[in-house]
């Protein structure tokens, strides 16, 4: 596994490195934006490491930057817990956002899971489901010839509804299964990763919602 770290916390950089290493990840880290984007666009990376408080550029555009030409994992690093912060990242195409302080354990483990659910080894065939062709290995689908480029989490979500669907597929079992937790009070990390995939999905060609909130349950593909 080889991770782009993207913090100007220096010490915090060294110490995941050391950490990483012995688990036979490779870690490189970038003390600010534009060297992290730079880094980035000439090497091959597994994960990002994103903090949101960086001297140059805000965590959130760079974020966007790298959503405009890549699907890669980015994990948000951050000292600031608000809600509206963590909601904001998950908006703008993060896969997960973990506060500060952190331990190095739990960051490993989170990478891991992720990498597992998103994993390119996947098979390739594409899902035909109505008027949409998904490939889950790719993180795209093809909606009337438009091309929808998704996050990992987003393919993730679509791929466990769409093999269920005009089934729902209950919140707890999504928590688990795509965000490696159990829900928590007041936790809308899933409804906000629900809701990017619905936006970019679009409506059917009659004007119905592709995925179904069900009252008390969660989410439903229609069939």
């Amino acid at each position: 596994m080889r991770v782009l770290m993207i913090d100007d916390d220096h010490e915090l950089c060294e110490l995941l490195h050391d950490v990483f290493k012995r688990f036979g990840v490779e870690l490189i880290f970038a003390l600010d934006g534009e060297l992290g984007l730079k880094l980035l666009q000439a090497r091959r990376f597994d994960i990002v490491l994103l903090d949101v408080m960086l001297p140059d550029i805000s965590g959130f555009d760079i974020l966007q930057r790298i959503r405009l030409t890549s699907d890669i994992v980015v994990i948000m690093l951050t000292a600031k817990g608000d809600e509206k912060d963590k909601v904001l990242g998950l908006n703008l195409g993060a896969d997960d956002y973990l506060p500060k302080p952190f331990s190095s354990d739990e960051l490993l483990a989170r990478m891991k899971a992720i990498l597992r659910r998103t994993n390119k080894s996947h098979h390739n065939n594409a899902i035909d489901i109505g008027d949409m062709s998904f490939t889950p290995a790719r993180n795209t689908a093809v909606i009337s010839g438009k091309m929808v480029k998704l996050t990992g989490v987003e393919s993730v979500i679509l791929k466990l509804l769409v093999s269920r669907a005009g089934e729902p597929v209950s919140r707890d079992h999504l928590y688990r299964t795509v965000l490696n937790r159990e829900p928590m009070p007041y936790d809308r990390s899933l409804d906000t990763h629900v809701s990017s995939l619905r936006k970019k999905l679009g409506p059917m060609d009659d004007g119905a919602h592709r995925i179904l909130s069900v009252r008390g349950v969660g989410y439903q593909y229609i069939a």
